[in-house]
């Protein structure tokens, strides 16, 4: 009798063994794999195109109704909404615009230019995949711009490098770029919270 239990006990072993060692072998390369996909994800060094990352731009009237134009913020929406970066958009349809355009070669109306678009307009360059339904692009260099990038989800303040991607003379000639004094000029800070107690 015990020898007749163990002979089923042995075919299903012998069939369903195959499977079974199949199965988590290809449980053990999706671990795999997901970790090789997890060591693309961004850091410090560099930034890896990857579909899970990617920052979808909302636009500055988004920023503002969510946090940015209240006193605790120090309406910093209003700064912006009313600083050189806003128009920089709308300063493609001017005739010095068509000029800078026409000396760099620009064939195509500087509003619907990659050239132009790069540098005035936020995320200008990329496909339509990364904006939410709340990006204009009328609004021109807005809060993302200076805060965000294409793949970094996490806002941080921009450094010098990071306004030179555009602060250049690499399209047209632009005044000498003073990172410090240009800061000054944008300066959109929250106000200072008091800590003592009254």
């Amino acid at each position: 009798m015990k020898t007749n239990k163990k002979i089923p006990v042995f075919i299903l072993s012998v069939v369903l063994g195959p499977i079974i060692l199949t199965g988590l072998i290809q449980s053990n390369q999706i671990t795999l794999t997901d970790e090789r996909f997890t060591r693309l994800l961004p850091d410090s060094e560099g930034i890896f195109v990857q579909e899970i990352v990617k920052y979808h731009y909302i636009g500055m009237e988004k920023c503002a109704s969510v946090c940015h134009n209240n006193e605790k913020m120090g309406f910093q929406y209003d700064i912006m909404k009313n600083s050189p970066h806003s128009n920089a958009f709308k300063i493609l349809v001017t005739e010095k615009a068509v000029r800078y355009a026409k000396k760099a070669n620009v064939k195509e109306n500087p509003q619907e230019s990659p050239v132009c678009l790069k540098c005035h307009v936020t995320g200008g360059g990329l496909d339509s995949s990364f904006f939410a339904s709340t990006y204009r692009k009328e609004e021109g260099v807005t809060c993302e711009a200076c805060h965000k990038g294409a793949f970094i989800t996490k806002a941080f303040i921009p450094k010098e490098e990071d306004c030179l991607r555009c602060h250049n003379d690499s399209v047209h000639k632009m005044n000498s770029f003073d990172f410090r004094k240009n800061c000054v000029k944008i300066a959109h800070p929250r106000p200072k919270v008091n800590t003592k107690e009254t």
